[in-house]
């Protein structure tokens, strides 16, 4: 039976499930956009609020609906982090859709509902409830990547998007489905105990589990080699898609990932196995992404190849928390996925309004952006030179928080090989500042950004800041995040 206490758990994804609903619904009456998406922006307050309010009322971990349902410290963090991509993801996509896309509700619908698969990503502790929470995330991004209905390759990339997102999906509930055979049971908690009592390691069906665990979240995190989605892409889906992809998708391939891992305990059993087969796809993620993106004209492209090298980083907190079972490393991961999601909106927000006004994606159509749009450019450059660490904004930071955790977590060769690609990173990261502060411009005027784009952008910017300063603070408010994950092994 159902207990009103359960639905008050459940009420933030509910309620945003009302919200998506409400803004299909007056779509077909209304055609005016800004009405549209302001439904969708202020509705957002609504979810916001329950999660709030269960982040200063409830203590520790609660469960519902049969443990299928967890909220703590952990699964909170993230549904902040996911309404605040849908808040930017609104703001960033209104000129551009009216523009390109012209189908305003079926956007901003399917952008709240895969926020909701998103949010019961981080949210679950069921197996089954996780592979379908990966479905209901995914569904809506398919159809975003093909809504550039009389693009070519818009089209190509949501079929690409499908095929492999599919065949990622089949292996990941493959690995589900090996974990039930081995456990009897698809309770994360309950495996865990399954784990510490009665299996051991050298268990080959454990670790062929874990492999392809690691496969079907490897293509949600666009992970090396389960990266061959995330360029084309992409570069075909309508850009704000693009970045909802690189930020959200990526985030609750992250959050699921964890939690299955940890709150699941698979590091109980083959523990040096499945480090040296996570450390191999971190290497090789961080490597190949940042020396690809070197390469790249196309922005949109390169931002591909970068996000995958920031997955990389990602994993190197990961491993090192896997490793010894401290939760630093978790936390230093959950602060580095924050500033990356901020940092991230905020790159594409400066990129998908310089697109707008230059007409193109190529790295030279941002020559000498500098004197044609001052403001703009900045804030852009700010953002791009905190996706490769470098001071005052926050990314430099988050990287120095991460890289610390590693290194005392005992992953010394990853940390060293993490540091040398963050050089490379430079490399393009400076290209597109140099282009748009050193070269000729194309013309003599003066461009001025949409106010979606331009509000986004700065609020972004500013939050890089901020938590420049307060990075302190936000590492010691995602510790019980990443200890709460180790409650089922505490028992």
């Amino acid at each position: 039976m159902v207990k009103s206490s359960d639905l008050y758990l459940l009420a933030p994804q509910i309620s945003l499930v009302v919200l998506a609903l409400v803004v299909m619904i007056v779509s077909l009456y209304v055609k005016r956009r800004i009405i549209i998406a302001g439904i969708s922006l202020v509705g957002l307050a609504v979810p916001t609020a329950f999660v709030i309010v269960q982040a200063l009322t409830l203590k520790g971990t609660h469960t519902a609906f049969f443990n299928m349902l967890i909220v703590d410290s952990y699964s909170l963090f993230f549904d902040i982090v996911f309404l605040l991509i849908a808040a930017i993801m609104i703001l960033v996509s209104y000129e551009y859709i009216g523009k390109y896309v012209k189908a305003d509700g079926e956007f901003y619908s399917l952008l709240l509902f895969s926020v909701v698969g998103m949010m019961f990503m981080a949210s679950t502790g069921e197996l089954i409830t996780i592979y379908i929470s990966l479905e209901l995330t995914s569904f809506p991004l398919y159809v975003m990547a093909g809504m550039l209905r009389t693009h070519q390759k818009s089209a190509e990339a949501a079929v690409k998007y499908i095929l492999l997102g599919a065949m990622s999906s089949a292996i990941l509930l493959y690995g589900f489905a090996l974990l039930y055979g081995l456990t009897g049971t698809t309770d994360l908690a309950g495996i865990a105990v399954t784990f510490k009592q009665s299996l051991h390691d050298g268990n080959l069906m454990v670790l062929i589990a874990d492999v392809l665990i690691i496969a079907g979240f490897g293509f949600k995190i666009s992970a090396v080699p389960f990266h061959m989605w995330a360029p084309d892409i992409y570069e075909g889906a309508p850009t704000p898609a693009t970045a909802f992809f690189s930020v959200g998708s990526k985030a609750a391939g992250f959050a699921a990932m964890i939690r299955v891992f940890t709150y699941g305990g698979l590091w109980q059993v083959n523990l040096t196995d499945l480090i040296v087969i996570l450390s191999i796809v971190a290497a090789l993620t961080m490597t190949l992404g940042n020396l690809v993106a070197a390469v790249q004209s196309n922005v949109k492209r390169l931002m591909a190849y970068s996000s995958i090298a920031q997955a990389g980083y990602i994993l190197v907190g990961f491993i090192g928390s896997l490793a010894t079972g401290n939760p630093d490393g978790n936390a230093s991961v959950l602060l580095f996925i924050l500033v990356y999601v901020v940092t991230n909106l905020g790159a594409f927000s400066g990129i998908i309004a310089l697109s707008n006004l230059t007409g193109g994606e190529r790295i030279e159509d941002f020559r000498g952006l500098w004197r044609r749009a001052p403001l703009l450019s900045v804030a852009t450059a700010l953002c791009l030179l905190s996706l490769a660490g470098i001071p005052p904004v926050a990314g430099f930071w988050s990287k120095v928080v991460l890289f610390s955790a590693a290194w005392g977590l005992g992953q010394q060769w990853l940390v060293i090989l993490a540091l040398l690609n963050s050089v490379v990173s430079l490399v393009y990261y400076g290209r597109i500042v140099k282009v748009m502060f050193f070269d000729a411009p194309a013309k003599e005027d003066h461009l001025v950004a949409s106010p979606g784009l331009g509000i986004s952008i700065t609020l972004a910017t500013a939050g890089l800041i901020v938590l420049f300063f307060a990075v302190q603070s936000v590492l010691y408010a995602t510790s019980p995040a990443a200890s709460s994950l180790l409650a089922s092994l505490v028992k």
